[in-house]
């Protein structure tokens, strides 16, 4: 039941205003229109027509989760590649709930991975079902609402589908947008949508997905909001400009750079931390939950534009220290990243824009 009601909340976009006056050009219009509708104005939330003018007033601060690649493996016989401690992930799957609550954000959003399918792990189809519906109802304990894009793991490795996976999480086909707090949407993109993610693990940024993120990011600058583009994989070339990132990135930069609405990227598959300003979006990698340095990203917005990220480790000790030893120290420092790879404080210039 948890698992629909968050449904719900992603497509709460506005709530039925009954006679509403439609030529409502400045505030003191909009406060008259709400003296005649009386009580039958559902004001939990309202157009997007009346909301472009309160949240000039309401649109921080925001506090929110960003976490990543948990890669939850019902029946690992081994832990894979470092930093992955696969023989241990539903210790890290059950951490994550008490974790993440404590801190009591407004929503959590998994930049994917979330399962051990796709390529690499083998895992049989009944076993890639059944790890679906045990991360489902772990995660239903987050009590904030939650968000999710998919992963090149979260497909079955045998067939390529994701069929299993969708019916227990919300699958953007190819994105959907949500509401997640006053002056902020979120734009949830699924780079799997025509590809397998066994046969792409890095997935594609198809035409039909760069038309969808240009829509939404117009109606994010006409309802004066601020839009983030969650992914799972990387978008800024690393050493050869073709590897490491989504195919075909080239195209979905082009529309970053173009849109002003879009103010910040989020992305997983690379297990690191990297915080990058590329002009002025805010591009952000998350290291894996699975291994060291076993963590997720506690993110606040202020109404100033300020961003203020915190890197927040799981209680989980022991398992941190057995995976750091997996990895000479040199690895351990780019698992985790720099100082301000993981705890810093930036300016979104973007905000401002959309705001004035």
């Amino acid at each position: 039941m948890g698992r629909v009601l968050r449904s719900m909340h992603i497509r709460m976009r506005c709530m039925y205003i009954y006679n509403l006056p439609n030529n409502i050009s400045a505030p003191n219009d909009l406060f008259n229109a709400l003296h005649l509708v009386g009580d039958k104005l559902y004001a939990i939330l309202l157009c997007p027509r009346i909301q472009h003018y309160l949240r000039r007033e309401t649109i921080m601060p925001i506090r929110f989760v960003v976490l990543t690649d948990s890669h939850y493996h019902p029946r690992a016989e081994k832990d894979y590649g470092a930093p992955k401690m696969l023989t241990r992930s539903r210790e890290v799957l059950d951490a994550i709930p008490d974790a993440v609550n404590a801190l009591e954000p407004e929503f959590v959003v998994h930049a994917g991975d979330l399962l051990c399918g796709g390529s690499s792990f083998n895992l049989p189809t009944h076993l890639y079902e059944r790890s679906v519906d045990e991360v489902a109802d772990v995660l239903d304990f987050i009590k904030a609402p939650f968000y999710c894009v998919p992963g090149n793991h979260d497909c079955d490795a045998q067939t390529g589908s994701m069929e299993a996976f969708a019916r227990r999480f919300d699958l953007p086909n190819p994105l959907i947008t949500a509401d997640v707090s006053p002056g902020l949407r979120l734009a949830l993109a699924n780079v799997y949508h025509a590809c397998s993610g066994v046969e792409e693990g890095m997935g594609i940024w198809t035409d039909i997905l760069d038309e969808h993120l240009r829509r939404a990011a117009r109606d994010a600058e006409r309802d004066g909001c601020v839009l983030m583009l969650v992914l799972h994989t990387w978008v800024l070339p690393n050493h050869t400009p073709d590897r490491g990132v989504v195919k075909r990135v080239e195209t979905l930069m082009e529309t970053l750079i173009s849109h002003r609405a879009i103010a910040a990227v989020f992305t997983g598959h690379r297990h690191l931390n990297r915080i990058r300003m590329y002009r002025d979006i805010l591009i952000v990698d998350t290291a894996c939950l699975v291994g060291f340095p076993l963590g997720f990203r506690l993110i606040e917005i202020g109404d100033d534009g300020l961003l203020k990220m915190r890197f927040h480790t799981l209680p989980l000790p022991d398992l941190s220290a057995a995976s750091y030893a997996r990895s000479p120290d040199w690895e351990n420092d780019r698992w985790q990243g720099e100082i301000h790879d993981r705890d810093t404080e930036i300016l979104l210039p973007r905000l401002s824009q959309i705001r004035s």
